[in-house]
C-alpha cells in the first residue's frame, strides 16, 4: 500500500516492509531538516517494532552549509533511534551531494543503519531485497 502524506510517500506492504521516500530540491536549509526528520520520526513513530528504509532523492539537492550538515548529522541520528535500518540516497549523477552525504553518515556515528547511493531508485529497491528487506 502506498499513501502520500505531505511532501512524502509512504509505502508499505502484507510482509512488513515499510519505506519512506522524500525529494529534496535546491538549497536546505539548517530549519528544513529539521522539520524533514521530525516530520520522518512522526511519519514512522508506529514502526519502532519494525525495522525500515528510507528513500532519499537528493539528485537536485545542492551542497549544506556547516549548520545545515549539523542537521543532516542529526536527521542520521533521529532515524537511527526511530529503527530505520537503510538509507538509499538517490542521487543521479551529483557526486558531490553523495559525499556530503556520507561524509554526515560517518560524523553521525550510527552504525545501526545502512547508507548506499544510487542512481536509480530501481537500483536501490533491488539493494534492499538483496538485503532480505
Amino acid at each position: 500500500m502506498q499513501r502520500q502524506e505531505g511532501c512524502f510517500r509512504v509505502w508499505t506492504d502484507d510482509s512488513g516492509r515499510k519505506i519512506v521516500y522524500s525529494e529534496g530540491t535546491g538549497v536546505a536549509k539548517a530549519h528544513e531538516v529539521e522539520w524533514l526528520y521530525n516530520t520522518i520520526c512522526d511519519i514512522t513513530n508506529d514502526w519502532h517494532d519494525h525495522d525500515w528504509a528510507y528513500i532519499a532523492y537528493i539528485e537536485k539537492l545542492q551542497q549544506v552549509s556547516p549548520k545545515g550538515s549539523s542537521r543532516y548529522i542529526r536527521l542520521h541520528e533521529e532515524l537511527a533511534a526511530h529503527n530505520c535500518k537503510y538509507i538509499a540516497y538517490i542521487e543521479g549523477n551529483s557526486y558531490e551531494v553523495s559525499v556530503q552525504a556520507a561524509r554526515h553518515k560517518e560524523a553521525s556515528n550510527t552504525p545501526t543503519t545502512t547508507n548506499k547511493y544510487f542512481t536509480t531508485v530501481d537500483e536501490a529497491l533491488e539493494w534492499l531485497s538483496g538485503l532480505g528487506f
